[in-house]
């Protein structure tokens, strides 16, 4: 039967391949109807917009701040005939730049370099990172991998106080009391190379490279990476700044913030020693620096829940509450220990949400995952206890029996237990 209608298929349509129906030509279609789906018109700056970095007029050269994703260094052309010299005594002389500091010419390999490349043909690219402080240079446009690192950690490692090697959180009181330690303050209308600028009563901070542009992290979420902006712009939204995580909604800093005030800060050039302490105020200030060491090798890895456990941040609160009389006292730099103690409680908590927490599954079983991880029996924990005990006058050998006690009471105070310990003899 189906040769059957092959067969007459065929006969009727003599040029119709097998399997093939006749097209249909447009003029067989009368009164045709017009479907298309109107396109909106392209704005006037899509290429702009489109551009993989940003261009800025400093000290009458080009610059090029690559757009996150599109490359690490600052940027500038070279056209046939322009000194490179030239350039490198321009960008010296805008950002307080070492006499050494030159720009070196650049292989085109990131998104940035490519599309400036291209737009100028026959010229060499240079970078410019030679002229900004080291640690600037070496972290912009990374990601920090890990919550906690905010905008006055960002400032004062530009700075030089604080290393790059060790990124962590730094609280408003921490950043306060440094920079009233380490900075004076000076009239945000005159800025020079340097200076950090506080935003909106401590809202934000920058470090002022020159030129019009500061260095920054928008916020302590890992999200947000180490970017090179146009000062008025600080608060600005910027193309891909939000990569979100499987779990975080839109970006926090959608819209543009306007910069209200201005308290800016210069170095002083200022050096302290230790200064006048007690022999229980020195032993706090070891306590804290032991709690440093570890927080910023744990943190960056992703581990300070399961290296440090729960208990970490539990005995930080502990420790602000107990040892407020150091944030008072007449020594800055034992004030200094005790607002970076803040800071450590600061981080321990944002370490163990990003950790352990994200997910809206942690989030509801959030009580049992805390409880899984609240004390890990080691040498860091044996090591704190131990120095706890010693700055209370309990006993040396007392360490594993607190041990035992902060293990068994997951709701309770971890340094009660400290304080419960017999005395010393």
């Amino acid at each position: 039967m189906i040769k059957i209608i092959l067969s007459l298929l065929i006969a009727l349509c003599p040029g119709l391949s097998a399997f093939e129906l006749p097209g249909l030509g447009a003029r067989q279609i009368e009164d045709r109807l017009q479907f298309n789906i109107p396109v909106p018109a392209a704005p006037a700056d899509a290429a702009r917009a489109a551009a993989c970095y940003a261009s800025y007029r400093v000290n009458g050269a080009e610059v090029a701040v690559p757009n996150i994703g599109c490359g690490y260094d600052l940027l500038a052309v070279l056209r046939p005939g322009e000194s490179a010299e030239n350039l490198s005594s321009k960008m010296r002389a805008v950002f307080g730049s070492s006499p050494g500091a030159k720009a070196a010419v650049i292989r085109p390999e990131y998104k940035a370099e490519l599309e400036l490349a291209a737009a100028n043909p026959g010229a060499a690219l240079v970078s410019l990172n030679s002229f900004l402080p080291p640690a600037a240079a070496a972290l912009f446009n990374r990601e920090p991998n890990f919550g906690g690192p905010n905008c006055f950690d960002a400032a004062l490692t530009a700075a030089g106080l604080l290393s790059p090697e060790k990124l962590r959180h730094v609280g408003n009181a921490e950043a306060d009391q440094l920079l009233s330690m380490y900075f004076r303050p000076v009239p945000a209308s005159g800025l020079k190379p340097g200076d950090i600028v506080v935003l909106n009563g401590g809202d934000h901070g920058v470090y002022y490279l020159g030129g019009g542009l500061v260095f920054h992290k928008k916020s302590y979420l890992k999200q947000h990476l180490y970017r090179i902006v146009q000062f008025e712009k600080a608060y600005g939204p910027e193309p891909y700044e939000w990569k979100p995580g499987p779990f975080d909604s839109g970006s926090p800093f959608n819209d543009s913030e306007q910069i209200r005030d201005k308290k800016a800060w210069r170095p002083n050039g200022a050096h302290y020693e230790f200064g006048q302490a007690s022999a229980e105020e020195a032993a706090k200030a070891q306590v804290i620096l032991f709690l440093a060491e570890n927080i910023e090798k744990q943190a960056p890895r992703w581990a300070l829940a399961r290296e440090l456990g729960y208990f970490t941040e539990r005995l930080l609160e502990n420790l602000v509450s107990d040892w407020s009389a150091l944030g008072n006292s007449p020594n800055p730099v034992l004030r200094a220990y005790y607002y970076q103690l803040e800071s450590f409680r600061d981080q321990a908590n944002q370490s163990i949400e990003t950790e352990l927490l994200s997910s809206p599954h942690a989030q509801g079983n959030a009580y049992n995952i805390l409880k899984g991880v609240w004390l890990p029996r080691n040498d860091y924990s044996r090591g704190l206890v131990g120095k706890l005990l010693a700055v209370y006058g309990k006993a040396p050998g007392a360490a594993e029996r607190t041990l035992d006690a902060i293990g068994s009471n997951f709701e309770g105070s971890p340094l009660e237990q400290v304080k419960a310990a017999e005395q010393a003899k």
